[in-house]
């Protein structure tokens, strides 16, 4: 012991200085490490579960989603005889060709509800061309071939902010499932059911190809089937942006239990250090996968106009080559679209987490190193004349 000790004094090695860096090294980077996984947790679950509402209010200003009572009008307007499309009973096709541009075919409504958001949002944001309107619904379709237009359609008299081509397939994986989930299975129940106005309850449709009629328990499967898709979509995105955190919290784990005299440090204090790697390495791969469902995927799309006016920037919120503002509404007021602000907050909130982690595994590995030079020293002290050979 005494040979060891004198050892360590020549090495400069100091056993209560080496205590207390571990100490410190490792509280600093167990707080930067709770807060960063805590930020990165919240931002990862909340970037691709924004509320459809939230997208509704930026594509129509007004943020509510359609509901039953909806699809009752859309169905109403079907049988009316002010509709000349109608072609015997309504079905899940016909919807999808008549109100919302699809080729009728089977499958083309499914296709459709990722690229149309008058399907999920239960007003528009003004009077489609050639259709008469009030001020608040539509009153006739006319001419017009807009998607999403029956006769007792809301019309939002709140100002909206443009979008832009493609936006609702492009942020179809950043709105909460369960909210499409609700709207959809209101959208079933309403267009499965044979058309009685006055019935109290409606009776469902038999099926054109298996001559098995629609229930309540089919439409529910029908819609869970939809809400597993929706989650499936999301699963890769999650996957890559929790495996930092994940990796980073089991190497906090090791990194304290390689402190404790009653734990195996030289295991301990190896495996602390190949998570740390590993979860500063998955942390980097998250910051690319955040910024590239975000920013790259749909809101690179618009244009940030600041308080550019004429000629750049025209009064219904669009750039001069068309590219809508994100910062502009419709009526020309300087206000954020909430739908992308809210993902660009949790594009920060994620990446800022990311950060504190990267520092906590800077401290945790001095940490980690401090106890493998201690494990080092400790067996001098053991060391016999042979071993010394």
């Amino acid at each position: 012991m005494e040979r060891a000790a004198a050892w360590q004094q020549q090495l400069g090695w100091n056993e209560s200085a080496a205590r207390r860096t571990q100490i410190i090294t490792g509280s600093i980077g167990l707080v930067l490490l709770f807060c960063g996984v805590v930020m990165q947790w919240w931002a990862g679950n909340n970037v691709s579960d924004i509320s459809l509402s939230t997208f509704c209010e930026s594509y129509s200003g007004d943020g509510r989603t359609m509901g039953i009572e909806d699809w009752r009008a859309m169905k109403a307007h079907y049988y009316s005889a002010a509709n000349p499309h109608r072609d015997g009973d309504l079905s899940l096709q016909k919807v999808g060709k008549l109100y919302f541009g699809g080729d009728g075919s089977l499958g083309s409504l499914e296709h459709l509800i990722y690229r149309e958001p008058s399907f999920w949002c239960k007003a528009l944001p003004d009077c489609p061309a050639g259709a008469e309107c009030s001020t608040d619904e539509v009153l006739s379709v006319g001419t017009s071939r807009a998607h999403g237009v029956w006769a007792g359609r809301a019309i939002s008299e709140k100002a909206f902010w443009h979008l832009a081509p493609g936006a609702m397939f492009q942020a179809n994986t950043h709105t909460r499932c369960w909210d499409k989930f609700l709207v959809y299975r209101d959208m079933l129940k309403e267009v499965l059911t044979e058309y009685e106005e006055r019935a109290s309850q409606p009776r469902y449709v038999t099926d054109a190809v298996s001559g098995q009629p629609w229930s309540d328990a089919a439409i529910d499967t029908a819609a869970w089937a939809e809400l597993y898709s929706c989650y499936s979509s999301k699963g890769a995105t999650g996957y890559a942006l929790g495996l930092g955190p994940l990796l980073s919290s089991l190497a906090c784990i090791f990194c304290v239990l390689s402190m404790f005299t009653c734990c195996p440090r030289s295991y301990t204090s190896s495996l602390g250090r190949g998570l740390a790697l590993m979860g500063f390495s998955f942390t980097l791969i998250g910051f690319w996968v955040i910024s590239f469902t975000t920013t790259t995927e749909f809101v690179s799309n618009y244009v940030y106009c600041g308080g550019a006016g004429f000629p750049l920037v025209s009064m219904d919120g669009k750039y001069f080559d068309g590219t809508p503002c994100l910062d502009r509404t419709s009526m020309g007021d300087n206000k954020m679209n909430p739908f992308l602000s809210w993902s660009a907050w949790m594009t920060g909130v994620y990446t800022f987490g990311g950060v504190l982690n990267i520092l906590a595994t800077v401290f945790l590995l001095v940490t980690i190193a401090k106890n493998i030079e201690q494990e080092q020293l400790r067996k001098f002290a053991t060391l016999t004349p042979s071993d010394e050979l």
